[in-house]
């Protein structure tokens, strides 16, 4: 298969479309002014600004009025991430909205992968930049984003027991085969950039376990314990900035880490927590990342991972 082919979907950029893009819903706290994905989005043209929604607690309503005023705000009376993304999702339904994206406010990029060959070095995966592209930023970004809703919709078409779906993280990205357009049954648990299906995705609040942490795997174990799945878009990556502070730090470093988010797991889906696993640990023995035994899950479920090449899912 050509790298050509492989690449089908980075032409998309030029042809790129406002209305491609989702209804964008961006969880915040107690980063008025900081926030990147929100300063990036200072700006964007008005017609992608009024889709933005900032879920924030009621007494930060005023800080965020301030720094971006061209959003609408989304308020949520309960503390933590896992009741924020819920409360985004029930606000999209009460507006009607069919499919929306919800963005980390420590996005400071989305990029589309691109296949290449390297003289002397073989094939090579990387970020379709600014530098590579010519296409300057914001304008880059949004135009990438806009490329990765119109993905998901025709995974949406292709995956129709799928809920919601993601894009990758680009640190885990390594050498990506962009060959393949979309991929379900697989993979890591989604987490930072969400396309969700309103109307699908049947969960409206979380387990108050997983409001302050973990809900990244909550929304994983609704889905799976509803008998429905997620697709990742494999040549859609984002990057986030290391050096804002974060209350969840990507890999714990404590003798316990991420342990209680598989015992509490246990506790809220005991059907679907045995297949969880405990995929890298760190040097005091602490959960830093939580993976799925797939080989196990297919031998018990009957099913088998799927892919859609690119060429399916853009054509």
């Amino acid at each position: 298969m050509s790298l050509e082919f492989a690449n089908l979907h980075i032409p998309l950029l030029k042809k790129a479309k406002s209305s491609w893009t989702y209804p964008i819903y961006v969880p915040s706290w107690n980063r008025a002014g900081i926030a990147p994905l929100l300063n990036m989005l200072n700006d964007a043209p008005r017609g992608i600004q009024n889709k933005v929604r900032i879920i924030v607690r009621p007494k930060q309503k005023a800080d965020y009025r301030k720094y971006y005023p061209w959003a609408r705000l989304v308020i949520v009376k309960r503390p933590g991430l896992g009741e924020a993304r819920m409360a985004g999702i029930r606000n999209a339904e009460k507006r009607g909205l069919k499919r929306i994206v919800m963005l980390d406010d420590d996005i400071r990029h989305i990029s589309l992968l691109e296949r290449i060959e390297r003289e002397n070095k073989g094939p090579h995966t990387r970020r379709f930049s600014s530098r590579v592209s010519g296409v300057p930023e914001p304008m880059l970004f949004l135009r990438s984003l806009a490329v990765a809703c119109k993905m998901a919709d025709s995974a949406f078409y292709e995956f129709p027991d799928c809920s919601y779906g993601a894009a990758r993280n680009a640190l885990f990205s390594g050498e990506q085969q962009t060959k393949v357009g979309a991929t379900s049954n697989r993979g890591s648990f989604p987490s930072c950039v969400f396309f969700f299906d309103v109307e699908r995705f049947k969960t409206r609040r979380l387990p108050k376990d997983f409001h302050m942490h973990g809900e990244d795997l909550a929304i994983c174990l609704e889905t799976l314990n509803q008998g429905q799945h997620w697709f990742t878009l494999p040549g859609v990556a984002y990057d986030q900035d290391g050096h804002i502070e974060s209350m969840i730090p990507l890999d714990p470093t404590t003798a316990e880490g991420r342990q209680v988010d598989i015992d509490n797991a246990f506790k809220h889906y005991p059907d679907i927590a045995p297949y969880l696993k405990a995929s890298y640990k760190n040097k005091l023995g602490g959960v830093m990342r939580i993976g799925f035994k797939w080989g196990t899950w297919y031998k018990d479920t009957g099913t088998e991972a799927i892919d859609v090449p690119i060429d399916e899912l853009i054509g």
